[in-house]
């Protein structure tokens, strides 16, 4: 057995210690992070290209703008864009896909687009992005993006299903809607036979009468029942199994009906049915409905749904008041270092695009990126 000498002891114990430093010093090195936004060129109108655009954050300070990529948003001889940014949310996923609320993808290390198709984005995976096409041209069908290799893939798979749950249907081919369920190897069952009327999407422009339905076990779900004058909304909960049906709580005397509804999960866990009412909170297990007044944009910011006719939608940081905009909630997006959201003035009875507000924790204080030409915030990535 070699015995080591006393010199040759010391080299070893400086190697080990020399590792030891350079994991400490590479763990301690500070993460660079940035803020992204989406901006119509100039000339959009005929050449509908959006710039990406991102702002690094330096200690809670937005550095110098720069362009990172640049998409076309429509194709020539298309009649509609196949990319859009401005629908709703969207989501930086894994600090490197863009998924807009309108079904793209785009990768923002390889700046190029991975789907510019416009489906439903049905899960968002460690290692791909699941979508569901219900098209009257295209079929229906699933598909995915394997981020492993950036292809896109439709799945043929038989029986294939993302998410846990029984087939059920919404049949809206009467004046009042019915709900089917299809179990294996059987023929379809009638299982609410009077789901209500659906909303009234009479003042919405090409919008079609729905009935959205939200699983919240593998054999329950819960839906909209409204009554044929679309004054009364009722939240139901059907048990496939047993076919039981269930009232959980209710709105009476609804608003016009300016918005398509459906259901959100919200970042910390509750379960909202955004519609003519507002936002309406679900508590299944307590049978209660009631409307939210904050809404949850994550990292613990909070904004009012309802604005104040003079300085807007209040918006917190954990307890404090950090400022008011009149903004969209739903297009907040944040991180642990801040939170950024189109904001807008309001003259003369009109609300008009002032850019992106953003307001960082280090800083405490808010700065407007971009003008009247944002189309949406983006996200935060940290690299």
């Amino acid at each position: 057995m070699r015995i080591l000498t006393q010199n040759s002891l010391n080299h070893v114990i400086l190697i080990i210690g020399w590792c030891f430093l350079c994991v400490a010093f590479k763990s301690e090195q500070p993460t660079s992070k940035y803020l992204y936004y989406a901006v119509y060129d100039a000339q959009a109108a005929t050449n509908h290209i959006v710039h990406i655009k991102r702002h690094k954050v330096l200690n809670g300070v937005l550095q110098a703008p720069e362009t990172w990529m640049d998409v076309v948003t429509k194709k020539a001889g298309d009649k509609v864009p196949s990319i859009r940014f401005d629908l709703g949310p969207n989501t930086i996923h894994k600090n490197r896909w863009l998924v807009t609320h309108y079904g793209n993808v785009i990768d923002l290390k390889e700046k190029k687009v991975s789907v510019d198709g416009h489906d439903q984005v049905l899960k968002l995976g460690k290692d791909s992005i699941v979508f569901f096409t219900n098209d009257i041209f295209k079929g229906k069908y699933y598909s995915y993006l394997n981020l492993q290799d950036g292809q896109y893939k439709q799945i043929t798979a038989p029986g294939f299903r993302p998410v846990k749950n029984r087939e059920v249907e919404a049949d809206g081919a009467l004046k009042y809607f019915r709900i089917w369920y299809f179990p294996e190897s059987a023929a379809r069952q009638e299982l609410v036979k009077d789901a209500g009327y659906g909303e009234d999407v009479s003042l919405i422009p090409n919008a079609k009468p729905q009935l959205p339905l939200h699983w919240i076990s593998l054999d329950e779900f819960i839906y909209p029942y409204y009554n044929a004058a679309h004054t009364n909304l009722s939240i139901m909960k059907v048990n496939v199994l047993s076919g039981k049906s269930e009232r959980i709580g209710g709105f009476d005397n609804l608003p016009e009906n300016h918005v398509v509804s459906k259901f959100i999960s919200t970042v910390d866990g509750r379960l909202v049915y955004k519609c003519a009412a507002g936002l309406l909170e679900i508590d299944v297990a307590k049978k209660v409905v009631k409307p939210m007044d904050k809404w949850p944009a994550g990292n613990d910011f909070f904004i009012g749904v309802t604005p104040d006719p003079k300085n807007g939608n209040t918006i917190w940081w954990k307890d404090q008041k950090i400022g008011a905009y009149f903004c969209d909630p739903f297009a907040a997006t944040t991180s642990a270092d801040g939170i950024a959201l189109p904001v807008e003035m309001l003259m003369g009875g009109e609300r008009f695009l002032m850019g992106a507000g953003v307001w960082t924790t280090s800083s405490g204080k808010w700065k407007t990126v971009g003008d009247s030409d944002l189309s949406a915030v983006l996200g935060w990535t940290q690299e």
